[in-house]
Parts: C-alpha cells; structure tokens; sequence
C-alpha cells in the first residue's frame, strides 16, 4: 500500500506542475502589468502556492478526523523550508550550468545571481511576521477562526504594501515580457496537449492570450490541480497509517516537496531569464501566502462552518511540532543572512542551503523513527528505510 502512496504523490507532483505551467501563464497574462518583484511576489506566488491551498483544505475537511489540520501545518511549514533553501539554490545552479537566455537567444553561464537586498528585506519582513503569527496561535490547544482571518489580514498588508510601492515608483516596472517567446514554435500533437494540460492550446489552438481565454485556462487548471491535491493528500495520509507515524511527518516532506515543484519550476525559469529578483520573490512570497492564505483561510472557513478546532495532543504539545515551528523560524532568519551579506548568490552559498535542507530531512526522519518506534531509534529508521524500499 505504500508504493500505492508514493507512488500517488510522484503522479500528483507531475499533474500539479504541468497543470500549474497553465495556470501561471493565464495569471501572468492578466498580471502582465505589474512590475517586477510585485508580480512574482503575488501573482506567480498565488499561482504557483495554489497546491498547498488546496492541499491544506482536503486535509482539514476531508480527512479532519485523521488530525488533518496538524498535516495542513507541516505542509505550508515544509513547503516553507523547501522554498526557502531549495529553490534559490536550485536556481543558482540552473544559471551556472545552464545560463542565462540572451537576446539572441542563446544561454550564457554565469557564477552567481544577483539580488535586490530592498525586495529581499521586504519580503522577509512580512515573512517572520505571518511565522511569529503563527507560532503564537499554535501556542494554545484550540485554534478559533479569527486566527485564520489575522493570518489572511497579513497578506492582505503585504499586497497592500506591495501596490503602495508601485505606485509611489519605489517598485520598477517589468519590461521582460516572454509572452511571445513561444509564438513561432510548431503546435504539439493533441495528445501531448492533452498529457502537459496546455488548455491554451487544447481550446484556442494556442491563440494569444486576450481576458476571456485566460480566465478560461485558468479555471480549467485549478480543477486539475485540485483533483491532484485530493489524490495528494490521500497519499499521504496513507503513508502515515503504514509507517505508523503522526501525519504531520509524512506531510512536512511528501506533500510539501510535491507541492513545491510549480515554484521551483517557475523560479528556475525566471532565474534563465536573468528575472532574479521575481526568481526568490515567488520563493519568498509563496511562503508568505503558504501560511497567511493557505492556512489561514482553511482555518477562517472551517472554524466558521464546525467551529474551533481542537487540536491533537501529539500535535499541540508534542516537542515536534513545537521544533517544526522553532525551526522554521530559524532557517527562515539564516536563509535571510544568506542573502543579506552582499548582492550575490553563488557556489558557496548554494551548498550551504542544500546542507540546511540536508539537515531538515535528517531531523524529521530522525523524529519519525524515534515515535514509531517508541524510542529505539536504530530499529526504527532501519524499519521505516525497509518499509520505504520495499
């Protein structure tokens, strides 16, 4: 039953990323006008942070008495830290081996990305302030509605300030427009349409974009990424009943890694477009709006319609969880060090966040040894290696 999980979650991650390349360009054309750093930060952002709404969602409503909401938290906590370290390392690497795109149209490879430090402080300013948020709610036993409204009131700021910025000039405009960069290719086969759900193309015969077509493409999009999501978090929830640990631990890494995949991929491609700001600003702002919105309104609508929401003993006391929070803090402020010290990220600082994320994933399978099996940490990991391997 576990490969039936796994391999759920590997199918889901695949339909969430393809379904989100449509989605993401719908939403960048009805964005087109916003400038840099602000469309990444909320528009590629929302696109590509859809899954863990969605997921987040199932988790609390649907599978509510399996302690759903513990698994919503370590997945937008997951999510967070794989945004975080991952992606601007994974985006440093694309530009070294890759390069970025020319003019001309060739690729050429360069050390290290550049950032604007103004955009980075900004962003992980109202980062750190949805995280404390966070924590303190998760302090109680009980989370009551209100919180999820605090926690959206959040975002609801930051795109506040975010416009306020744009339009007092202090944010440049996006004169990159990639658009048209596909407007010459030949049209894929129908059933390659079909597999990659390039709605564009399926309905309009990859016609440009006007308002009508994208809001079409987009609504098409979060269909199938909703259905994934529900397969996601199926899977699992599965995979927690047969490796016999808490949900939140099977969540903090599948589903959060699953989910992740639209903001790597999204990030890379700015970063190949020498976009780098808008690359970590979609990394940032995408953990902004993982916990302001797609935990905080699971949260506001659910405590609303049921109530408040009483969490698991082995969920709000457990050290766990309180090292989930602890933790994520944490790698936020040294991810943000990181970045502050000098405009550039390159070899050196990459390694460094693919260490920090190392060492996450060694805690958490550290942790779901030691609870399953109530303390003999050896036997456990080699038990849960053994189970995962088949």
């Amino acid at each position: 039953m576990l490969a039936l999980a796994i391999g759920t979650v590997v199918l889901a991650s695949v339909v969430i990323m393809f379904a989100c390349n449509s989605f993401e360009d719908a939403s960048s054309f009805l964005g087109r006008n916003m400038p840099s750093g602000v469309k990444g930060a909320t528009i590629n952002a929302i696109g590509s942070s859809l899954p863990e709404l969605m997921t987040a969602t199932f988790l609390l409503f649907a599978f509510k008495d399996e302690d759903g909401f513990s698994g919503g938290v370590a997945t937008c906590a997951g999510s967070a830290v794989f945004n975080a370290v991952i992606i601007p390392a994974v985006s440093v690497l694309a530009v070294m081996f890759i390069g970025v795109k020319q003019s001309d149209g060739t690729h050429k490879k360069v050390s290290f990305i550049e950032l604007n430090k103004a955009t980075v402080l900004r962003d992980g300013v109202f980062f750190i302030l949805a995280e404390l948020a966070l924590i303190y709610f998760l302090g109680d036993s009980v989370m009551f509605w209100w919180m999820g409204g605090v926690l959206m009131g959040i975002y609801v700021l930051y795109f506040g300030f975010l416009m306020w910025q744009f339009k007092t000039g202090r944010a440049e405009p996006d004169e990159d427009d990639d658009d048209d960069d596909d407007e010459d290719e030949e049209q894929a086969p129908k059933w390659k349409q079909l597999l990659t759900f390039d709605f564009n193309a399926l309905f309009f015969g990859g016609k440009d974009f006007n308002n009508g077509r994208a809001w079409v493409v987009l609504g098409s999009a979060t269909t199938i990424i909703g259905v994934a999501c529900y397969g996601l978090s199926w899977a699992v929830v599965e995979a927690a009943h047969v490796l016999n640990v808490p949900l939140y631990f099977t969540t903090v890494v599948l589903a959060a890694a699953a989910t992740s995949v639209p903001d790597t991929v999204l990030s890379v491609k700015d970063a190949l477009n020498g976009n780098y700001d808008d690359a970590v600003a979609n990394a940032v702002g995408s953990n902004i709006f993982d916990i302001c919105v797609a935990l905080g309104l699971p949260l506001f609508a659910y405590g609303l319609i049921y109530g408040n929401i009483e969490l698991a003993a082995e969920f709000g006391d457990s050290a766990d969880v309180q090292m989930l929070r602890i933790g994520l803090l944490v790698v936020t402020g040294v991810v943000l060090a990181l970045f502050l010290i000098g405009n550039k990220i390159g070899k050196g600082k990459a390694i460094a966040l693919f260490s920090i994320y190392l060492g996450w994933l060694g805690f958490i399978l550290y942790r779901a040894a030691e609870v399953s099996g109530a303390g003999d940490v050896a036997n456990s990991m080699t038990h849960i290696l053994g189970v995962v391997t088949g």
